[in-house]
């Protein structure tokens, strides 16, 4: 049992901090508003989906794929900041049209699709939670049962973001449209500087 508890939990303790499943969840409520119905539980599987296959791939190739490419990690930090912060602009100071938005209801479900940006990558699957990972199997380096547990707290942290964001839509009914809007711009400023110390890791990072 003991043994067990030792090789999982540091594990998911890292994944569950950096892929941050409870900060995500109000941030995926604010990015997900649509009047389209069942577009916010879409939105939930595909990002939570897309976000573990992301992680997985880099768990296993991540190290080897950015160094075919010449990327370095801080590198990729600071492109990661970068594409959040925009996202974080919009949710600050873009309008949105509502009305507009609601006479443009179409049978399209993937229309106005946040599943793979900005929610699966690099929300979910972000450069601190491929870091993270390709740190983690790389310390485990043939280690195959070591690897495994990584693999299951992996599982078992994207359950836990996709139960909290199923759980964002009863939190949108009961909070309301005004508090929401509210919620929207305060997390919009919370997550613009999330993407500022992105970029301020990264160039840490780059300086001997």
């Amino acid at each position: 049992m003991f043994s067990f508890l030792d090789m999982f939990l540091p594990p998911f303790t890292m994944l569950f901090v950096v892929m941050d499943p409870i900060g995500n969840m109000p941030i995926f409520m604010s990015l997900t508003e649509s009047p389209r119905p069942g577009y916010r539980l879409l939105m939930a599987k595909r990002s939570v989906f897309i976000g573990f296959f992301v992680m997985l791939f880099f768990a296993y190739a991540g190290e080897a794929f950015l160094n075919l490419l010449g990327i370095s990690m801080p590198a990729f930090r600071i492109a990661g900041g970068i594409m959040l912060l925009i996202v974080a602009l919009r949710m600050i100071f873009v309008e949105e049209q509502k009305e507009k938005a609601a006479g443009e209801v179409t049978e399209n479900p993937y229309a106005n699709d946040v599943a793979v940006f900005p929610l699966a990558v690099p929300l979910i699957a972000g450069p601190g939670s491929i870091a993270s990972i390709i740190l983690l199997m790389s310390e485990r380096h043939g280690q195959w049962g070591q690897q495994l547990y990584v693999i299951s707290a992996l599982i078992l942290v994207s359950l836990i973001t996709y139960v909290l964001f199923r759980l964002s839509n009863y939190f949108a009914r009961v909070l309301g449209q005004t508090v929401n809007t509210v919620i929207s711009k305060l997390l919009g400023i919370i997550l613009g500087a999330m993407a500022a110390q992105f970029v301020i890791d990264g160039v840490r990072s780059l300086i001997p």
